[in-house]
């Protein structure tokens, strides 16, 4: 009979540990103890679960095997908490995320309004044919980001207690959240100029439809006053840096810095954003968690299609000393979805069934 897949890591393990041993002509009673523990924590790893395992699209269009999850309802099983296992050599151990607003893929790269931006593409990654969900405005496109799929119609943003034509918000969906949350991967969404944490309606130049966790039931009305402690303001990002506990950070600039206002003058608003990112992105590749293997990956929510360019096509810019090499560039059809792919794979999440076929983003522009 085949040993299922999750059993071989223990064994091999244990066959390991007997190896050293190959002098002896038996085990002594602790190996045999080892072995047994390890048996049992194999059978228990394995569980009982007939989860239908999916096909994981690469960059190349080869598949590997990954286990795909629903998105009716927010339940998972929750496996050992990640932040406490030790990291193989070259493994991710932390992703950041840093979103910007309303800009075209040709406003940004290679423009003199963007030096910041274009020397990150020049000395790590670009996803040259990255799109957004191809739904505006920006709402949707921040909630198919963490769940694979818009969540309503569009059209118009809304606010995360508000009603739309088929339903009302928030929604009973699976999202990137709850999957942190069953895998205990500590994580937290900042928010400039949020103020009170899980703020739930604009305030000044914060709009809550730029904090996409806010809109799923499960992470806004969960237990334990869950949406305050993963909703938090910018502010708090420091200290959290400094303890270095998080493995996920979701960075949202407010209306000023990620490039939205003003809305009239997008060359003034792409300024400003590149300044501020200038300052956030260093703060955060002068941190522990960034040098320790981290990714940065920087892109816009949505794009506006001015002057006949496309209205869908964006940068994803990926930051880290894992690119394979300086300025590498993708041409691969990449989305929102296959972002969210992307950090499910990198954290060893099960995927979505939203994003169940997506492209992985890392297959491509990182070494193992």
């Amino acid at each position: 009979m085949a040993v299922p897949a999750c059993m071989l890591a223990p064994f091999g393990a244990y066959a390991s540990s007997v190896q050293v041993s190959t002098n002896m002509k038996r085990h002594s009673h602790s190996q045999r103890a080892a072995g047994a523990s390890l048996l049992a924590l194999a059978i228990a790893a394995c569980g009982t679960s007939s989860e239908v395992v999916a096909p994981r699209a690469t960059a190349s269009g080869s598949s590997s095997s990954g286990a795909s999850v629903s998105d009716s309802g927010a339940g998972h099983n929750a496996p050992e908490d990640a932040s406490k296992q030790d990291a193989a050599p070259g493994e991710v151990i932390t992703i950041f995320t840093v979103l910007f607003e309303n800009h075209d893929y040709d406003e940004i790269v290679g423009s003199t309004d963007a030096p910041f931006f274009n020397e990150l593409i020049a000395k790590y990654g670009l996803a040259t044919n990255y799109s957004d969900c191809n739904i505006h405005p920006s709402l949707p496109n921040y909630l198919c980001m963490i769940s694979g799929a818009p969540q309503y119609p569009g059209v118009v943003d809304m606010e995360p207690t508000q009603s739309f034509v088929s339903g009302k918000f928030p929604v009973d969906k699976s999202n990137l959240g709850s999957q942190l949350e069953a895998a205990k991967i500590p994580w937290r969404s900042y928010q400039e100029s949020m103020g009170k944490p899980c703020r739930l309606a604009t305030a000044g130049l914060y709009a809550p439809k730029h904090d996409p966790f806010l809109y799923f039931k499960d992470m806004q009305t969960g237990l334990g006053n869950l949406c305050a402690t993963r909703n938090v303001d910018y502010t708090f990002l420091d200290a959290d840096l400094v303890a270095n506990t998080n493995r996920f950070y979701f960075i949202t600039p407010n209306l000023e810095s990620a490039g939205h206002n003003p809305i009239n003058h997008p060359k003034a608003a792409l300024k400003a954003s590149d300044t501020w990112a200038r300052g956030a992105i260093n703060k955060l590749m002068q941190s522990a968690a960034y040098k320790n293997g981290g990714i940065i990956f920087i892109t816009w929510d949505e794009a506006e299609g001015r002057s006949g360019r496309s209205k869908d096509r964006i940068p994803m810019i990926v930051v880290s000393e894992r690119i394979k090499s300086a300025g590498f560039k993708s041409s691969v059809a990449y989305s929102h979805k296959s972002y969210l792919a992307t950090v499910e794979d990198l954290l060893k999440l099960p995927r979505l069934a939203t994003v169940a076929g997506e492209p992985s983003m890392a297959t491509e522009l990182l070494k193992p």
